[in-house]
């Protein structure tokens, strides 16, 4: 009754002289975009709305702690775990440097609605110390604006997994990737289709096996996703194709690509998540730019090399505020000869985790993580980490 009255008042309204020369087709369409308009602001939770005849404004944010303590000091990222080896063999460190703010608009068009994100958070480049003020810098996360099915700006790439583990630390293979692209998308009820032209940023390793990014790049990468949502849970499969080009030793060029699929499958309240990938020259879309997308010898020609990863994960629900998961994870790279098989370099790591995880009211988290990572490098040389995590979240 309340919603139909709501329509009749809608298209009263959309039928004033405002609209007065609007076709009946054009009035039907700025009532759905009112509606859907209305229906997205009663639905925003956790922010402030700031709301003017069209335009909704919606801020938000997140503050989090996380308090780790690792043996080495690294990171659970497959590239820095081995460099980080030799340093002292426990490290307790308090970090808030992922809390973060955002601010979101939503405004009606005869386009279909028009969403903006700007979001940012605290990992940027260090100005302070842990001795004084522990303070960082400012780090832009997404600023994108969406018209109808366009994405334009900064965002995750369509070539991130679709389900990811429920876990706190990042998983060894992990798969994402935020930067600037133009994006197509395709949206049904059960399925959506994307095509993304996305920014190239090629890395190859020289001949002494050092990292090197020669910002060369001459074509976009391109991704083609689709996903899945049926009752029995999600999945989404990727497709991705780059132009690897350089010109710091001669010119030389060649095609990469990867494939990344994941899934969810729902056991009753509980779930299984997995997760794999694969790809000639998939380089820095994988385990956080650990692995190059191949290499260059003394002459500036261009070898790419295949690169591995995988995940599978349980998630059990305790109760309607506690969980848990236990996983685990795999990345690897076939590291070609004319490399240096430096100590530094990794061929392979697995990790495995398991975690506890208590929502105890409407928007926060207090997590316990333990992860046990083991790795091996090009050379033979075998390394590992150990790393207990809470983590402290409350999103407003």
């Amino acid at each position: 009754m309340f919603k139909s009255c709501s329509r009749v008042a809608l298209a009263a309204l959309i039928s004033t002289q405002l609209f007065a020369e609007a076709s009946q087709e054009d009035v039907e369409k700025r009532l759905a975009n009112l509606e859907s308009w209305m229906q997205e602001s009663k639905q925003q939770k956790g922010s402030l709305e700031l709301k003017t005849e069209k335009t909704v404004l919606s801020v938000g944010g997140r503050v989090e702690l996380l308090v780790r303590g690792a043996a080495p000091t690294s990171k659970n990222i497959a590239g820095s775990i081995l460099k980080a080896d030799s340093e002292e063999n426990m490290h307790l460190n308090f970090d808030a440097t992922n809390s973060r703010v955002w601010v979101k608009t939503k405004t009606p068009s005869n386009y279909g609605m028009i969403r903006t994100l700007i979001e940012t958070d605290f990992a940027g480049s260090v100005t302070g110390t842990q001795a004084n003020t522990n303070s960082s810098g400012l780090r832009l996360r997404h600023a994108y604006v969406q018209v109808g099915n366009w994405t334009v700006g900064q965002t995750n790439s369509a070539f991130n997994s679709v389900v990811t583990l429920d876990i706190i630390e990042l998983p060894i293979n992990d798969m994402l990737v935020r930067q600037p692209l133009i994006r197509y998308t395709i949206e049904d009820k059960l399925l959506s289709y994307d095509i993304s032209f996305e920014q190239p940023e090629t890395t190859l390793r020289d001949q002494n096996g050092t990292m090197i990014a020669p910002g060369d790049d001459i074509l976009p990468d391109l991704v083609l996703r689709a996903r899945y949502y049926p009752t029995w849970g999600e999945a989404g499969i990727a497709f991705l194709g780059r132009y690897i080009n350089q010109e710091e030793i001669g010119k030389d060029s060649a095609f990469g690509w990867g494939a990344n699929i994941s899934a969810k499958l729902n056991v009753g309240s509980d779930d299984i998540r997995i997760g794999g990938q694969y790809g000639v020259g998939l380089g820095r879309y994988i385990a956080y730019n650990s692995y190059a997308a191949g290499s260059m010898d003394a002459a500036g020609n261009i070898k790419l090399q295949a690169t591995y990863g995988g995940d599978i994960g349980y998630r059990h629900w305790w109760t309607r505020e506690l969980r848990s998961t236990i996983s685990f994870a795999f990345s690897g790279t076939q590291n070609n000869a004319e490399v240096q098989k430096l100590d530094t370099n990794t061929k392979e790591a697995y990790t495995s985790t398991a975690n506890l995880l208590w929502s105890p009211v409407l928007n926060s988290l207090v997590g316990l993580e333990y992860t046990k990572t083991k790795l091996k490098a090009q050379s033979g040389l075998k390394s590992d980490l150990d790393a207990l995590l809470l983590c402290l979240r409350y999103d407003f």
